[in-house]
């Protein structure tokens, strides 16, 4: 193939084309050619240099084309009203849960990110319209009832939309620290114990029950930051049933909705109203028990396990019976896995170190100085021994393995001796570390299937992992100082998991096998591009897409992402 500039003379004018020849039976002929313009017109537009500009695309269009076809515009302004002006409340939320998913900014720098997407092209809305002010009125027009009413149809369009099973749940709570000062009246933002030990920090706390797969969202609660887990549990197992039953999911017998949570949640009283055949009917469970409240069971010897599946889980082993849990025969697996062993030991081992460091400290504080000379201090026999139960208090997990004296000479010097007690140690390998014990209503449950249940939990971990995750849909910080502006933001942050979990739904069933952020990073990579034309032109700006890659090409059609695309507007 031979590609040529050529000039051809016509009425005395020059031409300039552009030309392809091939041989044709042996001889050169011309099979292609362009017509360029005069030669004036060629310099003219040699001299034009385009400028571009770059604009958000392919993982924007991908969260959107989720929340279309979920409807999630339009359910939230059936439940919230019209605004008196302005855009919609159901559009402004839209477009923060958009924005949480993608790229989580503040309300007052939303509109400037809204500005560099494809939405500015689609909804073609001034970006000075998104205001601060703006999402504070919308989230004004949602109280609590309206914001559940909303999750439950949402959670509905999800399950009629794009299929999502519920036949088996999971349940979890975390929180997040917030920087509200202490002087604010905030009763959801309190102290507590916080999961990512920032209890120099206010916090807010959070429940979820997702699917077990895809770790969809159905119900989240977001309540004060100083309540203890078992009694959000009791507060929120009517809820739970309502919520269920106004999904028309919840059936009995066979159809009945497995919940799994750990064993942080339950009480005897609540976990009795929760399993009360009467008040929890279609309600099954998975969960677990706390290892020292039934030594019985956490102290079986591994002689007595056997092995679960080795292509599975390799190195688990399991020992089953039945057993009266909360006033009821229960199925009861313990589950014993070398890795969690090994991972726990070592935990103990730091804490081993950390003992020894503390209590070198203390005994060369008491020991003698060189030469002799006696301390103007000393230390006292109670002060020793508060200092060392500080350290065991610290170290809790390794402090019961220590055998520790502290003694007074006749001279009135303190002397501390400690060693670690091996036969303590070979207790806590042997018959403590590595296990689990599991417990459900499902008595004809094999153990894998009881154990396969349990650990559906990890999805909803790495859910709240993703929402503490700063790059995509992230709950922290916090931009609003009252609780009922609290609520809405924590909504639409768990409106933003949902599309983010059901995009990654779609992806992975289209053949994507890598990670949510490897996804979100890949989708980015789609970019819009609009050719400016030279100033002083009558041009129009040409709006086209960057290159794809395969993968991205993928995901492009995969997604229906030629909707938003400019060629089919």
């Amino acid at each position: 193939m031979a590609v040529s500039l050529i000039r051809k003379t016509v009425r005395n004018h020059q031409y300039w084309y552009l030309i392809e020849s091939r041989r044709v039976h042996g001889k050169p002929r011309i099979v292609w050619q362009r017509y360029l313009g005069k030669a004036e017109d060629l310099a003219r537009k040699l001299q034009a240099v385009r400028e571009s500009e770059v604009y958000e695309f392919g993982a924007v269009a991908a969260v959107l084309a989720v929340a279309t076809r979920l409807g999630l515009e339009a359910i939230v302004d059936r439940y919230a009203g019209k605004r008196r002006q302005g855009v919609s409340v159901g559009r402004l939320i839209l477009l923060a849960a958009i924005n949480r998913v993608v790229s989580p900014k503040s309300k007052a720098q939303v509109g400037a990110w809204y500005d560099q997407t494809v939405l500015r092209r689609l909804w073609g809305i001034p970006a000075t319209t998104f205001t601060s002010q703006a999402f504070w009125e919308a989230m004004d027009h949602l109280d609590e009832a309206k914001l559940q009413a909303i999750e439950t149809e949402v959670a509905r369009a999800a399950i009629d939309q794009f299929g999502i099973m519920v036949t088996a749940l999971v349940y979890d709570g975390t929180n997040f620290a917030t920087y509200l000062s202490t002087a604010n009246p905030s009763e959801l933002v309190r102290r507590g114990h916080n999961k990512q030990k920032r209890n120099d920090l206010r916090q807010v706390s959070l429940v979820l029950l997702t699917t077990a797969e895809d770790h969809v969202p159905l119900l989240h609660d977001t309540y004060p930051g100083n309540v203890p887990d078992p009694i959000e549990f009791a507060r929120i197992v009517d809820k739970m049933r309502q919520r269920l039953d106004s999904l028309a999911v919840l059936g009995g017998g066979s159809d009945r909705i497995t919940v799994v949570f750990d064993k942080g949640n339950p009480s005897k009283a609540n976990f009795t109203t929760f399993a009360d055949p009467t008040q929890a009917a279609g309600l099954s469970f998975v969960s677990s028990l706390v290892p020292r409240h039934h030594p019985d069971l956490a102290y079986r010897p591994l002689t007595d396990f056997h092995p679960v599946d080795d292509e599975r889980w390799p190195g688990l082993l399991a020992f089953s019976t039945e057993k009266k849990v909360y006033g009821t025969t229960r199925r009861v697996v313990i589950t014993y896995n070398p890795a969690l062993a090994e991972g726990q030991w070592r935990g103990i081992s730091l804490q081993q170190a950390k003992l020894e460091v503390g209590l070198g400290t203390l005994v060369e504080r008491l020991s003698s100085p060189p030469g002799g000379v006696v301390r103007r201090r000393k230390t006292s026999r109670e002060s020793a021994e508060r200092y060392i139960q500080r350290l065991l208090t610290a170290n809790r997990e390794a402090g019961p393995l220590l055998a520790w004296q502290v003694a007074e000479g006749d001279a009135g010097q303190v002397r501390v001796s400690y060693h670690w007690d091996e036969a303590k140690i070979a207790e806590l390998k042997n018959r403590r570390l590595g296990r689990t014990i599991l417990f459900t209503d499902h008595m004809d449950w094999d153990d894998a299937s009881v154990i396969a249940a349990y650990r559906s939990q990890g999805t909803l971990e790495n859910a709240f992992r993703q929402m503490k995750d700063p790059r995509f849909v992230t709950v922290t910080p916090i931009f609003h100082w009252t609780d009922q502006k609290i609520r809405v933001h924590i909504a639409v942050c768990v409106m933003a998991l949902l599309l983010a979990s059901l995009l990654y739904r779609e992806a992975r069933q289209a053949g994507y096998d890598q990670g949510f952020d490897a996804l979100m990073e890949t989708l980015a990579g789609i970019r819009g591009v609009v050719d400016l034309p030279p100033e002083g032109t009558r041009e129009r700006p040409r709006i086209r897409l960057s290159k794809r890659t395969p993968e991205q090409e993928q995901l492009f059609v995969s997604l229906g992402l030629s909707r938003f695309a400019p060629a089919s507007r």
